[in-house]
């Protein structure tokens, strides 16, 4: 509903023939160039897949499947990598998070299928690889090639066979592996890293230091591709090329994946989005910050950037004071936490740096290099692409800039970023039934923007936040007794929304992954009582009136009732499923009871007979 709402209201802006401000009119202008492109169905239908096709043709003079002369997959496996990197495609390894120390390398978020678990489902695997020769035959039809295309799926297979699962993916611990580029280079010696940092760094760039997501996943997918016929490798390059691009293309021969995708997430299989929400979405992606600039101006005021940064405040006050009677943790570890809160950084709404969204100058500065027209929505799309990988890359060998946000304005979500210790609410998330505004009980606020924050603040403290300091340094700052005594209590939470299953489909219950949810799941516990806390200091101050209506609840009542409504959601059984595999949140159902069961202050507000927490950390 709170995506809707945003949505609904940049539509609306878009409708407009001019910006309200002239000094707007740059960024403005190519903003509704982009929408414009996106929403004129008619030309991208009568482009077809020529835009694809293209890019296809491109490809293939990079790296030939029918090559004479290049016999090994490896030949020009680098230079294809670099194509697709430029182009938006990851095909094997994700290497584009350069910060100023090192370049990180992991492995595939998505090899083909949403997750690698489905590729177990031999069901599931049938009908992809039928899409596949479907939609891969009708794109690369050369002679020869047919009889390869069943084996991309079973490359895809292997792949997905070695690739971490998405815990050991999240656990820092196992994802955090230093290397030099050396030793990078002979996990993956088919692959060169130093011609890719050479192409793509700023030309002073010297650093011999990589981050290696995993090093068993590297090495392995060096012996796959050794066992691999380069057709096979190809197809395979071409297949997430169509993957990738596949909504920016109106064409038959797509529809079969299109379908499979929709079933896939429950969906009928002819779904279609509407189409102006797709080009939002669109827009948010390539011209992320002159979007969140008229949103901004639009829909969000001072007076609610003000509240936020109040309530996120008083968060952290509340937090401290828990610290403080936390008996398990040793004086001088609670004192380097106390510290690490001190130094969190809060950013509320929108950047005002890097670039600031209020300054329309330097929101258009910032896309000065990004050329869009109103005519070719896929090479705009490209085009967006490149520019962020090679904004991104120019960082490196930089300070890392703090003042930048990894979520546009309109973004209804909010982070805690361990390396820059900070947690940031975009002005998307603060809006009804997360955020009320000053005009509205602070019952409703602190107990659902409120419990947002101290969730956020409670990530610096959970399996992932305890490992970064309060400068952002990854190090063991907690001793083994504390670590201990952490792990003792999390167990806790490990076992009980190990508990909790995803909506049945016909087959055994999914059950949550109680180690992959953990930091999530502390940091709900943490958040709502540091929220309710602080909520009550100021209700003794200064009482809230109750809402008319709802007298049968007190506002202890409504304040957890505001935190279930926020997190109140419908999804298919075959999206939550999918998020089992992937996602380190746990279901939303199970945030709302879980959180319940782990919240004294909840069972003393509904009068429970049992008011000990299942579960408590903080």
């Amino acid at each position: 509903m709170m995506s809707e709402n945003a949505q609904t209201r940049l539509r609306h802006l878009l409708s407009s023939s001019k910006p309200s401000d002239p000094a707007d009119s740059n960024n403005f202008e190519k903003l509704k160039a982009a929408y414009t492109a996106c929403m004129d169905e008619s030309t991208v239908t009568k482009r077809g897949s020529k835009p694809l096709d293209n890019m296809l043709a491109e490809f293939e003079k990079i790296y030939s499947r029918d090559s004479i002369s290049l016999k090994g997959s490896d030949a020009d496996l680098t230079k294809a990598i670099l194509y697709l990197m430029e182009s938006g495609v990851e095909a094997l390894s994700d290497d584009r998070d350069p910060d100023s120390v090192a370049i990180f390398v992991n492995p595939l978020g998505e090899i083909g299928l949403p997750a690698r678990e489905y590729y177990n489902s031999t069901e599931t695997v049938k009908e992809y690889t039928t899409v596949v020769e479907k939609v891969l035959g009708e794109f690369a039809s050369s002679s020869g090639t047919k009889h390869h295309l069943r084996d991309v799926v079973t490359f895809e297979a292997k792949i997905a066979d070695v690739t971490p699962d998405t815990q050991s993916q999240e656990d820092v611990t196992k994802s955090y592996n230093p290397r030099t580029i050396e030793e990078t280079q002979s996990l993956l010696p088919q692959i060169s890293m130093s011609d890719i940092i050479s192409a793509l760094a700023p030309s002073d760039y010297r650093s011999d230091r990589l981050i290696v997501g995993s090093p068993s996943y590297m090495k392995a997918l060096s012996s796959i591709l050794n066992d691999t016929p380069r057709e096979v490798i190809d197809l395979y390059f071409n297949w997430k090329i169509i993957q990738t691009y596949a909504d920016e293309i109106e064409d038959p021969k797509i529809q079969p994946l299109r379908e499979f995708n929709n079933r896939l997430a429950g969906k009928d299989p002819q779904a279609t989005e509407e189409r102006w929400r797709k080009c939002i979405k669109s827009l948010d992606s390539s011209l992320g910050w002159t979007l969140s600039r008229f949103y901004v101006l639009n829909s969000f005021s001072e007076a609610s950037k003000e509240l936020g940064d109040q309530i996120v405040s008083d968060i952290k006050e509340r937090f401290v004071y828990t610290l403080r009677q936390t008996s398990w943790m040793p004086s001088e570890v609670r004192d380097l936490a106390i510290k690490k809160v001190g130094n969190i950084v809060q950013k509320i709404g929108y950047p005002t740096k890097s670039p600031n969204v209020m300054d329309p100058g330097d929101v258009e500065k910032y896309y000065q290099r990004l050329r869009v027209t109103n005519e070719t929505f896929f090479e705009n799309t490209v085009a967006a692409a490149k520019f962020d990988l090679h904004n991104e890359w120019s960082k490196l060998g930089k300070p890392t800039d703090r003042n930048e946000w990894g979520m546009t304005a309109p973004t209804v979500n909010a982070y805690y970023n361990p390396p820059g210790n900070e947690i940031v609410f975009p002005a998307g998330i603060m809006q009804p039934p997360a955020f009320y505004g000053p005009s509205a009980p602070l019952y409703l606020a602190y107990g659902a923007f409120g419990a947002v924050s101290g969730h956020e603040l409670s990530h610096a403290f959970d399996s992932t936040g305890r490992h970064y300091d309060e400068t952002g340094n990854y190090t063991d700052w907690w001793d083994d007794k504390t670590v201990d005594a952490f792990e003792e209590r999390a167990q806790c939470f490990v076992d009980q929304y190990s508990d909790f299953t995803a909506p049945e489909q016909g087959s055994e219950p999914l059950h949550v992954n109680g180690r992959l949810t953990l930091g999530e799941n502390i940091a709900d516990a943490g958040g709502i009582g540091a929220a309710y806390h602080a909520w009550k200091k100021h209700e003794q101050v200064s009482p809230d009136p109750q809402l008319p209506g709802l007298s049968k609840f007190t506002k202890e009542q409504l304040f957890f009732i505001s935190y279930a409504n926020w997190w109140c959601s419908k999804t298919t059984a075959e999206a939550a499923r999918k998020a089992i595999y992937n996602d380190p949140h746990a279901p939303k159902p199970a945030r709302i009871i879980g959180t319940m069961e782990n919240s004294r202050e909840f069972k003393e507000a509904f009068n429970c007979p049992m008011k000990k927490p299942v579960c408590k950390l903080w």
